[in-house]
């Protein structure tokens, strides 16, 4: 039976509707298949307001909610606009007519900018560098309930598709294997370590990945650029104190911030566990760099403290790379084409990314969500 039943209308005598379409390396969890796969059609494709209009009335009757509930990823291809404007458009039109709002970025340890109206561009990060599994912004007291991709451009001599995981499909993976760590995540949590290098006092950051305490999406949301060094840390810890009391400055003038967390999520609606932090990317790229040990910095400038349990023991290094290995095997790599729009429940979905060819170019943009409220509550096991 297919996963969704008749999607269509018609708009100024133009025909529109979302059909259902197979993907390769497509799974089934829990009796839906991961992801699903919409494709537009229309009887006048560069119409985008009438996309815009049908999008925002499928949306209005919980038809995405309902999918993104089950299914976790919804690709919509065919949209016939590869501009980030268009992507703006769309996105908005489905998430404001579910409800949703635009989510305040706080703490951002990476390099991005704005594009568009709520559109940013992913992690832009060197080509070579592959990002592995990570709710976003999980390891952060504040995270979205939805992050949505759109291919801008496509990498045209391959590599640059975006890995996804189901996080309960992870969570089951790593029971079956390695039980005992489940149980020792539940019971010691997790801190994530975040060292924040300063613009102002040039502080050392990651090659072609720089971010600094001072960004406007990091801490520096009311930094002005005339504010003296005492005003700026001054601003910076109003921002740093909305997710955590625990940070520290370091002499050199970064800072280091320190979130608890818990590994796992409660889903709000199965009430199932989801694996939902983002220890399992940290350690890859930490070990991509060759800084899984003291001092911990990498071959390229940064510095990558390890998380640990919140009791400040170091997770076994056995572990992590169980936990590794387990993702990629569960990878379902988004292949991208110009115009392609993923929209992923940050709580169920984890996403990394695919290196690709140096001087190749590849653009993929995002806009997070968030929904209406309580988070997901800490899931725990059962003593």
């Amino acid at each position: 039976m297919p996963a969704v039943q008749d999607l269509s209308g018609t708009y100024d005598g133009i025909q529109v509707q979302l059909e259902e379409a197979s993907a390769p390396g497509q799974m089934v969890i829990d009796g839906n298949v991961f992801p699903l796969v919409l494709v537009y059609k229309s009887s006048d494709v560069s119409r985008r307001d009438i996309t815009e209009k049908f999008l925002s009335e499928v949306s209005s009757k919980g038809i995405f909610t309902t999918l993104l509930q089950n299914h976790g990823a919804v690709l919509l291809r065919g949209l016939g606009d590869s501009s980030g404007e268009t992507f703006s458009r769309f996105v908005t039109a489905v998430e404001k007519s579910r409800g949703s709002f635009p989510f305040e970025q706080i703490g951002l340890a990476g390099k991005r900018h704005a594009w568009a109206e709520n559109v940013f561009t992913a992690n832009e990060g060197p080509p070579k560098t592959r990002f592995y599994q990570h709710n976003e912004y999980s390891r952060f007291t504040h995270f979205p309930s939805n992050i949505h991709f759109f291919c801008h451009k496509a990498a045209k001599r391959g590599g640059g598709g975006s890995p996804i995981v189901h996080s309960r499909r992870l969570f089951e993976r790593v029971n079956e294997t390695i039980p005992e760590f489940i149980k020792e995540l539940s019971e010691k949590r997790l801190v994530n370590n975040q060292v924040y290098p300063s613009k102002t006092y040039a502080t050392a950051a990651i090659k072609g990945n720089e971010f600094y305490w001072e960004g406007p999406d990091t801490f520096g949301q009311e930094i002005l650029e005339t504010d003296s060094i005492e005003t700026k840390k001054a601003k910076a810890e109003k921002q740093v104190r909305r997710l955590t009391d625990d940070f520290a400055w370091q002499e050199d003038g970064s800072i280091v911030v320190r979130q608890h967390i818990p590994a796992f999520r409660e889903n709000p609606v199965t009430h199932k566990p989801l694996f939902f932090n983002s220890f399992i990317g940290g350690y890859g790229t930490s070990k991509d760099h060759g800084a899984l040990h003291p001092p911990h910095i990498g071959d390229n400038g940064g510095i990558y403290y390890p998380t640990t349990y919140d009791t400040g023991e170091r997770i076994p290094l056995d572990y992590l790379e169980t936990c590794l290995q387990i993702s990629r095997e569960l990878e379902f790599v988004q292949k991208w084409e110009d115009g392609d729009l993923v929209l992923l429940d940050n709580y169920q979905v984890s996403h990394g990314r695919e290196p690709w060819t140096e001087g190749d170019e590849r653009i993929v943009l995002v806009s997070m969500w968030d929904r209406p409220g309580p988070k997901p509550k800490e899931w725990k096991v059962e003593v």
